[in-house]
């Protein structure tokens, strides 16, 4: 298989040159991706919610929505998220579970009617919201056995890189590597690489992207209503990522065949003793982005008949400051003897912690929707577009021009415009109870790999009292992709790059309480 159509995690190699820029740029999607947060009702319409309104959701959806209200409304929304993930490498299937409970949203609405009787502007509402857009609990984790490769193939290439060389020293003195007398063979593995060896991803990320938001809506006429919100964005995203390999390393003749001269490989010196021993080796990754910023949104819904809604939304970028802090380390643990306890000796390579401050500026958005009412229900849809390649990464005080530059460019090589897509339905069963069902499609924002991303849910609305309600959702997310811990190169290597298949279900049960007052 070839790289196309794989992600790649970002290993050890975030601590080089080389990676860094890389990391800012998936970063970038990360924290512009959002899942929608909202109430229990929203949700189990699916977030079909541009052409509706009278929500606590509609602060952040569409604020025109803001306009339905004819009385002040209050409700809190807490959720619980369970995250599931199937990752199958090498035919080897693992599941891995996380869970969290938390509140999704919480608002209020004021509503202010106008003294202009039946004709006019009907009410001017003000509402404040705290939404959670996105959640970063996750753990995703693959094993198997590998024998085609090894990790260190790809440090031998990065070993290729000058810009790598203070790095490079280190890992040399790990004995993983060794230096062969042929240019064109160049840093080559002393670990066996055609061999079986057993390969372990975990990744654990924790964290959230939240909006407070305040929003006003007006009504003119019962037929066109508008509205507008300005957004205070925080977040803080943690990951922890750890690789691991175990094997054998290559007896003396494999060594001596690309380095007749090798140290490693000469019985009357000291590093003999890493020939044919086992190995147990170590990449860790952390990684601490925090941020926070400011956007806006303008909506409008229109009204051509009693029964139908049009509505269109335009959210600008989110202007964030983030900032980064990383660390790794390899290590690698020598035995005689795969049984053996303790090993015989342990090489390490630290690298310093970086510490990194830069600006991001995400796509604007654009959406449409369109609802249709009837006795006892309604049905609506929303399509939804962004241009994932307009990310933009910037230096503060734009110090660095052409650092700038290339990160545009890796942008619009890496990511593309994607169209979403929401539906959802409503059916009122009783006078005091309804039924609500929904369907997301997400477009695919990678240039280079495959990404299948769609979610179901089913809600159900309570009317306690003539003020009081409660609304309760179950949303199911799956997110199909392939992914790889390292990427070799394979024309060198005569060799394909690892890849798993990972299978990614979140399931979302939410519970909304609310008052009219």
């Amino acid at each position: 298989m070839q790289l196309k159509n794989i992600l790649f995690t970002s290993l050890l190699v975030s601590a080089l040159t080389y990676s860094a820029k890389a990391q800012f740029v998936g970063d970038a999607l990360t924290f512009s991706q959002e899942n929608n947060g909202g109430t229990a009702r929203f949700k189990g319409l699916g977030n079909a919610k541009t052409a509706l309104g009278g929500d606590i959701s509609s602060i952040t959806g569409n604020p025109a929505g803001l306009g339905f209200f004819r009385q002040s409304d209050i409700s809190v929304t807490a959720n619980y998220l369970n995250a599931n993930n199937k990752g199958t490498y090498f035919g080897t299937n693992t599941t891995k579970n996380k869970g969290r409970v938390g509140i999704e949203n919480a608002g209020v609405v004021f509503y202010f009617p106008t003294n202009e009787g039946y004709h006019g502007w009907q009410n001017f509402n003000v509402g404040i919201s705290y939404e959670n857009t996105n959640t970063f609990t996750n753990n995703v984790r693959y094993e198997g056995v590998n024998p085609n490769n090894t990790i260190v193939q790809r440090y031998s290439d990065l070993m290729e890189n000058p810009q790598n060389g203070a790095w490079g020293d280190k890992l040399f003195k790990t004995v993983l590597v060794e230096e062969s007398l042929d240019p064109k063979n160049g840093y080559f593995p002393v670990v066996g690489e055609a061999v079986n060896k057993n390969q372990v991803s975990d990744i654990l990320t924790t964290g959230y992207n939240s909006r407070t938001a305040l929003a006003f809506g007006a009504n003119y006429n019962n037929k066109l209503y508008i509205g507008g919100n300005i957004g205070f964005t925080a977040f803080r995203y943690d990951t922890s990522q750890q690789f691991s390999e175990g094997g054998w390393t290559k007896n003396r003749a494999e060594i001596l065949a690309k380095n007749p001269n090798s140290t490693i490989a000469d019985p009357t010196h000291d590093d003999y003793k890493y020939v044919e021993a086992n190995y147990e080796l170590l990449d860790d990754y952390s990684q601490r982005t925090e941020g926070s910023g400011i956007d806006f949104k303008i909506g409008a819904i229109y009204k051509p008949t009693t029964d139908w809604n049009i509505g269109a939304t335009i959210t600008s970028p989110t202007w964030l400051t983030v900032d980064d802090y990383t660390s790794s380390y390899i290590r690698v643990d020598y035995y005689d003897k795969e049984t053996d306890a303790k090993p015989f000796i342990t090489k390490e390579v630290l690298t310093d912690p970086t510490e990194d401050s830069y600006r991001l500026i995400t796509p604007w958005k654009f959406s449409v929707g369109l609802s249709k009412f009837f006795s006892r229900g309604l049905l609506s849809a929303d399509v939804e577009y962004v241009d994932y390649s307009t990310n933009k990464l910037r230096t503060i005080g734009g110090s660095n021009r052409s650092r700038e530059k290339a990160w545009d460019q890796d942008m619009k090589d890496s990511y593309k415009a994607v169209v979403n897509v929401r539906v959802g339905g409503e059916i009122l069963l009783t006078n005091t109870v309804s039924a609500r069902a929904g369907f997301n499609y997400f477009g695919n924002p990678y240039k280079n790999a495959d990404n299948k991303q769609y979610s179901g849910s089913l809600g159900l609305g309570f009317k306690l009292s003539q003020n009081v309600y409660m609304d309760l959702a179950v949303v199911h997310l799956v997110n199909d992709y392939k992914v790889s811990p390292y990427a070799i190169d394979e024309n060198h290597w005569k060799s394909q790059s690892p890849v798993a298949d990972i299978k990614h279900q979140r399931t979302n049960a939410v519970l909304t309480l609310g008052a009219k007052f």
